[in-house]
C-alpha cells in the first residue's frame, strides 16, 4: 500500500512539473512590459521608449519590421532601470506621435492614436 502511494506521488511530482516550468517565464516578467497597439490608419516603422526627460531615445523596441494598422506587437523590458515613468515615441509612415511620462509599471496595453 505504501509502495502504491509513493508511485502515485512521484507521477503527480513529474506532472506538475512542466506546468510549474511554464509558469515560472510569466512570473519573472518586467513588470513595464506592455502591448503596444496600432490604433491609427498608418504603419508604425519604430517605436522607441526612454526614461521620462531623456535627452535620446532608446533602440527600436518593434522586433517586427513594421506594425500595421490595427496590428499588437508584444514590448519587453531587459534592463535594470527602476523607472516607471517613460516617453515613447512612434515613428510612423506621416512622421512622429510622442506621448510623454506614461507609467508603465501600470500599464499592460498602450495605444498608439493619430
Amino acid at each position: 500500500m505504501l509502495q502504491n502511494q509513493t508511485s502515485i506521488l512521484l507521477i503527480a511530482a513529474s506532472l506538475c512539473l512542466p506546468v510549474i516550468g511554464a509558469i515560472a517565464p510569466a512570473a519573472r516578467a518586467d513588470i513595464r512590459d506592455f502591448t503596444l497597439h496600432n490604433e491609427t490608419s498608418v504603419n508604425i516603422q519604430e517605436l522607441h521608449i526612454s526614461n521620462s526627460g531623456a535627452d535620446k531615445w532608446g533602440a527600436n523596441l518593434l522586433d517586427k519590421d513594421i506594425l500595421l494598422p490595427d496590428e499588437s506587437a508584444d514590448i519587453v523590458f531587459e534592463d535594470n532601470s527602476t523607472s516607471c515613468l517613460y516617453d515613447i515615441r512612434a515613428i510612423t509612415d506621416d512622421g512622429e506621435i510622442d506621448k510623454r511620462q506614461v507609467n508603465l509599471c501600470e500599464t499592460v496595453d498602450f495605444s498608439v492614436k493619430e
